[in-house]
């Protein structure tokens, strides 16, 4: 006579459930830290994009030798009045308001950016009026990061949650 054995493979129903109750802790854990993660790539990204249009506003005044002003978004032909980025960004010569060079569009919702002026100047020379452009992420203090540009024309990254 022949016996077989059975030999089991695969899960009980109860080892399954405990599996999904670790994995769910684990998600549980985990997921505010990739939220953390995630704003933190963001404003890395922005504040870079940021960073890049302003040395690229700089070098076409330096290329040009014509005055390059940067500003927000309000409207496809005109820049804001107030010291609110968070619309976006406009870089245009001072011939052709209705022609940006380069634009930066809207940041995310929740996050804001503000600005110490209303209008940043490059002269023909390179030289600005100088501002500091801060990145404020769901208004926290503690991840805002900025773009300074000093009256020489250099431009710096910054930790700046003062600024929110």
């Amino acid at each position: 006579m022949i016996i077989r054995t059975y030999v089991g493979l695969g899960f009980t129903f109860i080892e399954l459930m405990i599996t999904i109750a670790i994995a769910a802790i684990l998600l549980t854990i985990g997921t505010p830290s990739l939220v953390s993660l995630y704003e933190g790539m963001r404003v890395n990204s922005n504040i870079e994009k940021i960073h890049d249009t302003l040395i690229f506003a700089r070098s076409q005044a330096i290329s040009y030798g014509t005055t390059v002003k940067v500003c927000p978004y309000a409207t496809a032909d005109a820049c804001g009045t107030t010291t609110d980025w968070s619309k976006g960004i406009r870089v245009y010569t001072d011939k052709n308001i209705s022609k940006p060079l380069r634009a930066i569009d809207g940041f995310h919702a929740n996050d804001k950016v503000k600005g110490s002026v209303a209008l940043l100047t490059f002269a023909p020379d390179g030289l600005s009026n100088g501002a500091t452009l801060t990145y404020c992420p769901n208004g926290k203090k503690t991840e805002a990061k900025a773009v300074t540009v000093k009256v020489g024309g250099i431009i710096s990254y910054s930790d700046a949650g003062a600024g929110c």
